[in-house]
Parts: C-alpha cells; sequence; structure tokens
C-alpha cells in the first residue's frame, strides 16, 4: 500500500470568538509533531458540547481559534518521529 497524499489545506468549521460566526474555510493541515498522529478525519460529531465551547459558558475559557467535532472517525495518515506502530 502506498503512501496516502496529505493536502496542504482543508475544509472546517472555525470560529474566533466566542459566540461569534460560524465560518467554513480551507485551514492549513498540521504536520504531526514527534509524539503525535496525523488522521484524516471521514466523520466527526459535533455535540452540545460544541454548542458550550462557542457560546463560552465553560467555567475554563474556551482557546480559541476552535474548530468544532471532537468526536471523529478516520484513518491514521501520518505519524511524528517518535511514534511507534
Amino acid at each position: 500500500m502506498s503512501a496516502p497524499q496529505i493536502p496542504e489545506t482543508q475544509k472546517a468549521v472555525i470560529f474566533y470568538e466566542n459566540g461569534g460566526e460560524l465560518q467554513y474555510k480551507d485551514i492549513p493541515v498540521p504536520k504531526p509533531k514527534s509524539n503525535e498522529i496525523l488522521i484524516n478525519i471521514k466523520y466527526s460529531g459535533v455535540c452540545h458540547t460544541d454548542l458550550h465551547a462557542w457560546k463560552g459558558d465553560w467555567p475554563l475559557p474556551t482557546k480559541l481559534p476552535l474548530v468544532g467535532g471532537h468526536e471523529g472517525a478516520g484513518i491514521v495518515v501520518g505519524m511524528g518521529e517518535n511514534v511507534k506502530g
């Protein structure tokens, strides 16, 4: 099996301030750091937790900008130098 082609950009819904506009746009695909993996997300759930993050009504501040969706399923397409497997 050949290595997958990793694009330079990806589509995302992102917001830059709590309660702000949700923007559908291209953002850079990050390179995995030494202890990280890169996953090509095929499906992602958006749940009530994402709504709280967007509203900013958590007891802790939301790290912005934020791409919503944290219940993802996908395929590993890249690994950092220290990742084994």
